[in-house]
């Protein structure tokens, strides 16, 4: 990794005070992104951060139109298991259960892997360079290039993001924009997942988003540097560099395009760590 990058971090006094941090910095970069260029791409993550985005329509109340402005919205996923969208085990399916579900952007725009091709049994490496090919090299070509507006992400743990996991060869990976992992340390096995490549080629801003006790050992480690820049009534804002080397996965996520941007949403019991340095 080249030279340390700068990275914001909110801090929210409490879990319920996530949605709304996040969900209002979501819908700035959407209208920054449609005013610009009339269309927004966003990948996601499933997990817990289905249920912060189950509000997001509230953070919409100032829009006019809302109805257009979400039919403005492509939506891609940062990882997907390899399992029907009925599954259990289905971010995509979760994510239309919390949210999708809620907001009137088009069917034809909710991007989930090619259902055909998991019923005919194809691996995960096939299912990956599917969605490569006909989602992510289609759906974000942006003139010459590919362009992803916002990634919003979670992070586990043991430091993982997407379904890019601690040790594991796919961290190397420097070619393919999708790749299949047939080994994933966590159920389900098989699963595709965005690489570094778009992460940090490709994505103009990255959200992570994470709450409770158990993220405070990954964030002591992620940052260096750590400074208060403001304190508000729901939350408060640092500045700080990323650790180097990256110490996890999570870290490794840091785009180098011109005007990008790192931002951290956590809550005050992940921060607790750094609360009891002070």
């Amino acid at each position: 990794m080249s030279a340390p990058q700068q990275a914001s971090i909110v801090v929210c006094s409490s879990k319920d005070t996530v949605p709304k941090n996040l969900n209002d910095r979501i819908v700035q970069l959407a209208k920054d992104a449609i005013a610009q260029k009339k269309r927004f791409t966003i990948a996601l993550s499933g997990g817990s951060l289905a249920s912060f985005l189950s509000t997001l329509r509230e953070s919409c109340n100032g829009i006019d139109n809302q109805d257009q402005f979400f039919q403005s919205w492509h939506v891609i996923l940062a990882d997907e298991r390899c399992v029907p969208e009925d599954d259990n085990d289905s971010n995509l399916g979760i994510l239309k259960a919390e949210f999708l579900s809620q907001v009137p952007i088009p069917e034809s725009q909710i991007y989930g892997i090619n259902q055909t091709l998991l019923q005919q049994s194809a691996s995960a490496h096939e299912l990956a360079q599917d969605y490569e090919t006909n989602v992510i090299r289609k759906v974000l070509q942006n003139g010459s290039t590919l362009q992803l507006d916002l990634a919003v992400l979670g992070f586990g743990p043991d430091g993982h993001t997407c379904s890019l996991f601690p040790d594991h060869t796919l961290l190397q990976e420097q070619t393919k924009l999708v790749a299949g992992i047939q080994d994933s340390p966590k159920p389900p096995p098989q699963r595709i997942t965005l690489t570094f490549p778009v992460l940090n080629k490709y994505t103009k801003h990255v959200i992570f988003c994470g709450a409770g006790s158990s993220k405070g050992p990954i964030l002591e480690k992620v940052f260096d540097s750590i400074t208060n820049s403001d304190m508000g009534e729901s939350s408060a804002l640092y500045q700080a560099t990323l650790s180097t080397p990256p110490p996890y996965p999570c870290a490794m996520v840091r785009p180098t395009a011109n005007d990008t941007s790192v931002t951290w949403i956590v809550d005050k019991d992940a921060w607790s760590f750094y609360d009891s340095k002070e």
